[in-house]
C-alpha cells in the first residue's frame, strides 16, 4: 500500500464522529422544494445554489464519469456569510443536478468558512483541498483536505490543517491550487507579502498530506494589487497559463474597471526547478479573461477529450444583488472552452454542448437599424451576424422599467462596447473582426454573456430586465437567429431518495 493511501486511511478511521453524525444539512437539502427555482430573476440554465448566496467556483473535476462543480455557498439567505461548498453534478455538462453541500464550516480551523480551492481525484477518492477561515481577534487561514469515496459525503482529514500558517506571518493565504506531476504534488496558494503586494507561494509533497514550503513563486512589482487569490494553472499548446484573481489593481482607461480583476499571464513552469521561467506579472502582461461587469474566480478543468473548460462566478463583490431580497444571490457563468490564438491570447467560447439547450426558434430574419422585436422569453440565445466589418453594429435590449443593455461595435475605432446604464455602466475592449461581425449572446433571466467573433472578447454582466424587447441600431443590417433555451439545472427526486435510503438510514 502506498504511503499516501495508508496515511489517509489512518486519518479516516479516526475522523471526528461529529462530522458523520451531523446529517442536518442533508435533511435540509432533501426538504428543498422545486418552487424555489421559480423566484424572480432566477436563471434556468446557469448553475446556481438551491437557495442562498453563491460566489466563486470552489472546484471543478470529473469523478466516476460525472462532472462535479463546487462553489462557495451560504445556504441561509441571499447574503455573504460563513462559506460552505455547494455541489452540482452533471453527466454531460448540460443537465446539472443539485447535491447537498460538500463541506460545512464547523471545525476549529474552518468554523467561519470553507473557502475555494481544488477538487481532484486520487486513488478513487474525490478529494477537496480548501482554505479554512477563522475570524476572531485576527484572521487565520489554513489549508485543509476532505475526501469522499461516493461523491456525496465528504470526511475532513483528522490531521487538518495540512498547512497551518502563512510563511509571511499574514492571515491572507487562501485558495490552494493542487496538482500532481510525476511523483510530486504541487500546491500554489495566493497571499500577500509583508509589503502588501500580491504574491504566490509554493508547497510540495510526496504523499499529498505532508507539505514543504518551497518559497515565493512570483510577486507583484507594485502595480498588481495587494492580494492574489484563486490561482489556477493549466497547460495549452506548449505553454502554461496562470490565472489570478486580484484585489487592488487601479483602473487604466477601460482596463481593470471592476472592483477586483480576473485575468491571466502566459508563462512556463519548470518542474525540475519548481519555478516559473522568466515570469513577469504586471499590468503590462496581465490580460483580463472577461471584460464584463461580473466575472471572478475562474476555475479550469481538462476534459477527457482534452478540451480546457472554464467556469467562473458571474458576480462581483460589493455589487447590488437585487435578487437577495428573494433569499438567493448570484450564479456561475456558462461553461466555456479555452483555446489559444497565434498571438498567445486566450479565446473563450461557449461549450459546444450548449446547442442542445435550444428548444424553439423564436427569430430567424434580417433586421435593419431601427427595427424592434419582442424577446418572447426570459432565457434565450441570440446570434447576430453582419455582412462586413466596415459598418457600425448595435443591439439594444430594452425593458419596461426603463432599463437597457447596449452592445455596440465601432468599425472606425475597432472596439466593442457594452453599457448597462447607471454609474460605471460602460465596458469596452478593442476588437478587430476579420470578415464580418459575429456576436453570440446568452440571456438568462438576470444575466447576459456576449461572445464576440471566435471568443477574442467576452462580456459577462448581471441585468434585471422586465418584458424585454430587442432593437437594432448602428449602420448595418443584422441577421438574427434567436432560440428559446430550456431549463437544465434543478433537483432530482432520485438523488433525494438515495440520500434518504443510503445516508440518513445509515447514520
Amino acid at each position: 500500500m502506498e504511503m499516501d493511501v495508508f496515511i489517509f486511511l489512518v486519518g479516516l478511521c479516526a475522523v471526528s464522529a461529529e462530522f458523520i453524525d451531523d446529517t442536518s444539512y442533508i435533511e435540509s437539502f432533501i426538504n428543498q422544494r422545486e418552487p424555489t427555482l421559480s423566484r424572480k430573476y432566477r436563471p434556468i440554465f446557469h448553475i446556481i445554489a438551491p437557495d442562498g448566496w453563491i460566489s466563486n467556483p470552489a472546484g471543478f473535476t470529473i469523478f466516476k464519469r460525472q462532472y462535479h462543480i463546487f462553489y462557495q455557498y451560504h445556504p441561509y439567505n441571499g447574503a455573504w456569510g460563513r462559506m460552505s461548498w455547494g455541489h452540482a453534478i452533471s453527466s454531460d455538462l448540460i443537465e446539472w443536478i443539485h447535491y447537498p453541500a460538500a463541506l460545512i464550516p464547523k471545525d476549529y480551523y474552518d468554523k467561519h468558512g470553507c473557502l475555494a480551492g481544488t477538487a481532484l481525484v486520487r486513488k478513487n477518492f474525490l478529494t477537496l483541498f480548501y482554505t479554512g477561515h477563522v475570524s476572531e481577534k485576527e484572521s487565520m487561514q489554513t489549508q485543509n483536505v476532505a475526501l469522499s469515496g461516493n461523491g456525496l459525503i465528504f470526511q475532513k482529514y483528522l490531521y487538518n490543517p495540512l498547512v497551518r500558517d502563512s510563511p509571511n506571518g499574514i492571515g491572507e493565504i487562501r485558495n490552494p491550487k493542487v496538482w500532481r506531476f510525476r511523483n510530486v504534488w504541487y500546491m500554489i496558494v495566493g497571499t500577500t507579502s509583508r509589503q502588501w503586494n500580491g504574491q504566490l507561494v509554493l508547497y510540495t509533497s510526496t504523499d499529498m498530506f505532508n507539505w514543504k514550503h518551497n518559497g515565493t513563486l512570483v510577486e507583484s512589482f507594485g502595480d498588481m494589487g495587494y492580494v492574489w487569490e484563486n490561482p489556477d494553472l493549466f497547460e495549452i499548446d506548449g505553454y502554461h497559463v496562470l490565472i489570478l484573481s486580484v484585489q487592488g489593481i487601479e483602473a487604466d482607461g477601460y482596463r481593470f474597471r471592476n472592483l477586483y480583476q480576473n485575468g491571466y499571464v502566459v508563462c512556463f513552469f519548470n518542474y525540475q526547478r519548481a519555478r516559473f521561467e522568466d515570469l513577469e506579472v504586471s499590468t503590462a502582461t496581465f490580460y483580463e479573461l472577461d471584460y464584463g461587469h461580473d466575472f471572478y474566480g475562474a476555475k479550469t478543468l481538462r476534459a477527457p477529450d482534452d478540451r480546457i473548460l472554464m467556469v467562473a462566478w458571474l458576480g462581483m463583490w460589493e455589487s447590488n444583488f437585487v435578487e437577495s431580497t428573494e433569499g438567493w444571490a448570484s450564479m456561475l457563468t456558462i461553461i466555456r472552452e479555452v483555446s489559444m490564438n497565434k498571438d498567445g491570447r486566450l479565446l473563450l467560447t461557449p461549450i459546444r454542448e450548449m446547442v442542445e439547450l435550444r428548444s424553439e426558434v423564436l427569430e430567424n430574419a434580417w433586421y435593419s437599424p431601427g427595427e424592434v422585436f419582442d424577446a418572447e422569453s426570459r432565457s434565450f440565445e441570440l446570434i447576430a451576424d453582419s455582412r462586413s466589418v466596415d459598418a457600425d453594429v448595435g443591439i439594444v435590449f430594452e425593458w419596461k422599467n426603463e432599463g437597457r443593455f447596449t452592445i455596440g461595435y465601432s468599425a472606425e475605432h475597432e472596439y466593442i462596447t457594452i453599457d448597462r446604464g447607471g454609474v460605471d455602466g460602460v465596458r469596452r475592449a478593442y476588437w478587430s473582426p476579420k470578415d464580418y461581425v459575429h456576436l453570440r449572446i446568452f440571456v438568462d433571466a438576470s444575466s447576459v454573456e456576449v461572445f464576440c467573433g471566435d471568443g477574442e472578447v467576452v462580456f459577462s454582466s448581471r441585468i434585471y430586465p422586465k418584458s424585454m424587447s430587442i432593437r437594432i441600431t448602428g449602420e448595418a443590417q443584422l441577421h438574427i437567429v434567436q432560440y428559446r433555451i430550456r431549463r437544465s439545472v434543478g433537483f432530482d427526486a432520485k438523488v433525494a431518495q438515495r440520500l434518504k435510503q443510503d445516508i440518513l438510514h445509515k447514520y
